[in-house]
């Protein structure tokens, strides 16, 4: 497992460690770019909605690859965030919706201890 602790201020950082690690994990090049964007959504989302400080975990299993964004701001979730595009004069809310376009699964859980969601994607297949 791999980790980088992160603030708004470091999100470069975020997209070169994503792009770095995915490269190891052998992430198809036509699929690296889209998994940047999923990540870096879900790490601004951290940074700028749940906590000044979050992190992020990338690891492989079962042939995918994880991404994991931990923050400690604690919402509501809906029935299902992300689950349709926003309207189209929404300045913001497209951060899930596009991760849920991106990758094979977004999974989100919220308590006491903060935000946890965990992105999952096949190396080799495109979703959208």
């Amino acid at each position: 497992m791999n980790e980088m602790k992160f603030t708004a201020e470091q999100l470069p950082g975020v997209r070169r460690f994503t792009e770095e690690h995915a490269r190891r994990y052998k992430v198809d090049e036509d699929l690296l770019g889209d998994l940047v964007i999923a990540v870096n959504e879900i790490a601004t989302n951290a940074v700028r909605h749940g906590s000044s400080h979050a992190e992020l975990r990338m690891w492989t299993e079962n042939g995918r690859v994880i991404a994991e964004i931990h923050d400690s701001g604690t919402w509501t979730l809906l029935a299902d965030p992300g689950g349709s595009p926003p309207p189209p004069e929404a300045e913001g809310g497209m951060g899930i919706w596009v991760a849920r376009q991106i990758c094979a699964a977004v999974q989100i859980s919220t308590g006491i201890s903060g935000t946890v969601v965990r992105l999952e994607l096949s190396p080799t297949a495109r979703y959208i």
